[in-house]
């Protein structure tokens, strides 16, 4: 039977959620008016994640990835919902310290592994991290990889891993920035660029493993990566992932804002996409 997670039941476990250090932002952190964590702050698009997820995940076996996993945020979550407090928990990604696997296993039992989802960029070949996500062909019933994929120079391997390690009927749930969004369509109207949160020219850090967004996509463009990868689409949604909503923001932000509303009634304009993929 499938699984809702209703807007209700998620709010009342981030009113009982104690995050852990890798999350909390912080009392000084000048970005926002109240004191903040990334679940809270990343709350709308972890729902929707979530519950469309979820309802596609079968009760007798649960193994679930998390492609990028730092902070945490999302195993946590899923630990302490009834539904999945048995599951077997794994993440793949960067920002792994040994601080952070041995945390993440000691609260959540959840096995963290640093894997470079991106090879084709080139950017941590030094570290010597392996290319692969450490899990068998065909194992994994739900994978997630929110808020990834616009960080990375190719987005097919990770896709690629994501077919490899589910199983026939298993699920992988994107979410991403959306293209085309309103706010970017005002920043051209007043001749500004959109790509003000792309890696600028040149860039090229790699002992910064939080990568500036390499690239961002349109709707159709994910489907269409999918489909190469082998996944039909089983389900795909324009929504409002409002990240900034305790931020402290001067007058006139306040007022592009509110100017963005009407607009959001034609879902290409809204500013956070999600989309299903399911291996046949």
């Amino acid at each position: 039977m499938a699984y809702e997670l209703t807007r209700k039941d998620f709010l009342d476990l981030l009113r009982t959620y104690k995050p852990s250090s890798y999350e909390t932002f912080g009392p000084d952190d000048a970005r926002f008016a109240t004191p903040m964590h990334h679940a809270m702050k990343c709350r709308d698009r972890l729902h929707v994640a979530l519950k469309s997820g979820l309802r596609r995940l079968p009760s007798e076996k649960q193994t679930i990835v998390d492609l990028g996993p730092f902070p945490g945020s999302l195993l946590r979550l899923l630990r302490r919902l009834n539904y999945t407090n048995s599951a077997r928990l794994f993440g793949a990604g960067l920002m792994v310290s040994d601080e952070f696997v041995h945390f993440m296993h000691r609260d959540v039992q959840a096995d963290i592994h640093a894997v470079n989802l991106d090879p084709t960029g080139g950017q941590f070949q030094s570290k010597g991290y392996s290319e692969k996500v450490p899990l068998p062909d065909n194992s994994v019933q739900l994978v997630f990889a929110l808020e990834i994929i616009e960080h990375l120079t190719s987005p097919f391997h990770l896709l690629s891993e994501a077919y490899r390690i589910l199983g026939s009927g298993g699920h992988v749930v994107l979410t991403t920035p959306n293209v085309t969004r309103i706010g970017n369509v005002f920043k051209l109207l007043i001749g500004r660029t959109p790509n003000d949160r792309l890696a600028p020219p040149g860039y090229d850090n790699p002992d910064d493993e939080w990568r500036p967004h390499a690239r961002e996509y349109a709707m159709h463009e994910l489907a269409e990566m999918l489909h190469q990868t082998g996944f039909n689409i089983a389900e795909s949604r324009f929504f409002l992932g409002e990240d900034t909503q305790q931020c402290r923001q001067p007058v006139r932000q306040h007022g592009i804002n509110w100017m963005k509303w009407p607009f959001y009634v034609m879902p290409h304009l809204r500013g956070s996409l999600l989309i299903v993929g399911k291996k046949p």
